[in-house]
């Protein structure tokens, strides 16, 4: 609950008159509404102890020097002009600075008129100045406010009931979700955006009237609050709009995220409409993700039926629920996520499998996401996996039978993909690059870095405290396949200290460098001790 001057001075029976503040008619109108929390009726030459930090001053000017006096028993008095004026400018700065609206004068109770030095210091110091006519007392200006105050409660309470009947009626509806956002954004004046757990926008409402926003301007600001987890954030967009976020759900497990645009501030009414919109919103959520956990049981389970061998009633069973089921040869692709888990990522690929022009089957394999689309669709299928930022492995199933072994291959490419580094929108590997790298590269490099240290540590610590150069004579000897002639000479060592260094590793690695396996061994650790 709020006062405004224009609620007072729309009263034709107060008969209120404006006489500084509204000068300047570009400003009038926000004069007007200027808000604030009551009246104080006071003389006091310093109020400012018992106010609060929006309040009106009613006056009769006691405080000041009776120089045109209203009252023939009041005697007036003579007061220099330079002094006259300091008088009302030390006034009107002390309120103007602690946060007060404006002031009341009540005329021709003890002055005539509004006296013109203080008018003068209320413009300086852009504080409102009103007239209170003599026939009206200071407590029918505080019974009005009063009845303002009741009269806008009623309306407040009225209004919101209003809108929050409208929104659930909406949410009744037979597309419940989206007629909710819809009405939400007609009762609030605001533009209402849903996203998804992976920052996605789902549903996009646009304001009524007045300045908006795109959604390539408010989708970087909600993926940023759902990578921190922020429940609530609100931020500025441009100079106009303002973004109120509200995560959906619990933080670490969202549900979605609620975005509303707003180009003028929120009051009680839009709070209160605010939460009813929230739960209505978090009720249809989890509904939808209550269906969304079942489908991803489902999908899992009618992938591992295709492995066990039952093709044609899998493909009844997708056909039945989300269309087609692509057919081989298949491009087989299991993607592992980079910002959430797989659970999180199996809703969202349900609405690319309903925009598709193609058939796409998708479901959880091994904590990761595997899906299944034909060879020819592949490289459509990655430009819209693209924004999901997956490490992505790619494999080929010519048939049904071998499926199995395409999935278990695409697992490993991606799993290659993640040690090898993926940029910030993925990366996709194919099992095929991963031969050409060499059967090493498929060794865990933490792994295999572990276990080149616990080998090859003690010629480390040989090296480090003796000044020797065992690590770098052992991989130029097995750079020339153990021959000891072009080993020395590329070291630049006589064959005798060569054959005094192997004898050295041999002896700290405890290995027989004539066994072929064991110069593999050594040869692999080498590369992996970095």
């Amino acid at each position: 609950m709020s006062l405004s001057l224009r609620k007072l001075l729309q009263n034709p029976s107060l008969r209120l008159r404006l006489v500084v503040g509204g000068e300047d008619p570009a400003t009038l109108e926000l004069t007007l509404d200027r808000e604030f929390e009551w009246l104080h009726a006071t003389d006091m030459i310093d109020p400012t102890p018992f106010l609060g930090p929006a309040e009106v001053i009613l006056t009769l000017g006691w405080q000041f020097p009776v120089t045109r006096s209203a009252d023939p028993s009041v005697p007036e008095v003579r007061v220099p002009q330079e002094r006259l004026e300091r008088i009302y400018e030390d006034y009107a700065s002390l309120i103007a600075a602690h946060g007060v609206i404006g002031v009341g004068f009540g005329s021709d109770v003890l002055h005539q008129g509004i006296p013109p030095q203080l008018a003068a210091a209320c413009r300086r110091h852009g504080l409102i100045l009103f007239d209170v006519p003599y026939e009206i007392s200071f407590m029918d200006l505080l019974q009005e406010a009063a009845r303002v105050l009741q009269r806008d409660q009623t309306e407040r309470y009225t209004r919101s009931l209003r809108a929050q009947k409208a929104i659930a009626n909406a949410a009744t509806r037979r597309d419940g979700l989206s007629a909710t956002l819809r009405e939400t954004a007609r009762q609030l004046g605001c533009g209402v955006a849903l996203y998804d757990p992976l920052g996605r926008p789902v549903t996009l409402v646009e304001a009524p009237d007045g300045p908006r926003v795109t959604a390539a301007e408010l989708t970087p600001i909600v993926q940023r609050a759902l990578e921190s987890n922020q429940r609530f954030i609100s931020t500025q967009v441009t100079p106009e709009v303002e973004a109120v976020l509200q995560m959906l759900g619990e933080p670490g497990e969202p549900s979605g995220m609620l975005a509303l645009t707003l180009s003028r501030g929120f009051d009680d009414v839009s709070r209160n409409v605010l939460s009813s919109v929230l739960a209505l919103v978090s009720v249809s959520l989890q509904q939808n993700q209550a269906l969304a956990t079942l489908h991803t049981t489902l999908r899992e389970a009618l992938l591992q039926l295709v492995l066990s061998g039952n093709v044609a009633v899998t493909r009844h069973l997708v056909e039945s629920v989300w269309g087609p089921l692509p057919t081989p040869p298949l491009a087989t692709l299991v993607g592992i996520p980079q910002h959430f888990n797989a659970e999180r990522i199996m809703p969202a690929f349900e609405s690319l499998q309903a925009s598709a022009d193609f058939p796409v089957f998708f479901a959880q394999y091994r904590g990761d996401a595997a899906v299944l689309v034909r060879e020819a669709d592949a490289e459509r299928l990655l430009a819209q996996l693209a924004p999901f930022g997956l490490v992505i492995g790619r494999s080929r199933a010519e048939r049904w039978e071998g499926l199995e072994l395409a999935l278990d291959e695409a697992k490993r490419a991606a799993d290659f993909g993640l040690r090898r580094g993926a940029g910030p929108e993925g990366l996709v590997t194919g099992f095929t690059e991963l031969w050409r790298e060499g059967v090493s590269d498929l060794i865990d490099a933490s792994d295999a870095a572990h276990i080149a240290r616990r080998l090859l540590g003690a010629l480390a610590s040989q090296d480090a405290e003796q000044g020797t150069e065992l690590l770098p004579t052992l991989r130029t000897w097995l750079r020339h396949h153990g021959r000891p002639l072009p080993a020395s000479r590329e070291l630049d060592v006589h064959r005798h200290t060569l054959a005094h260094r192997l004898a050295q590793i041999a002896e700290l690695t405890g290995s027989d460098l004539d066994d072929f396996e064991v110069r593999a061994e050594l040869a692999i650790a080498l590369r992996y001790l970095q």
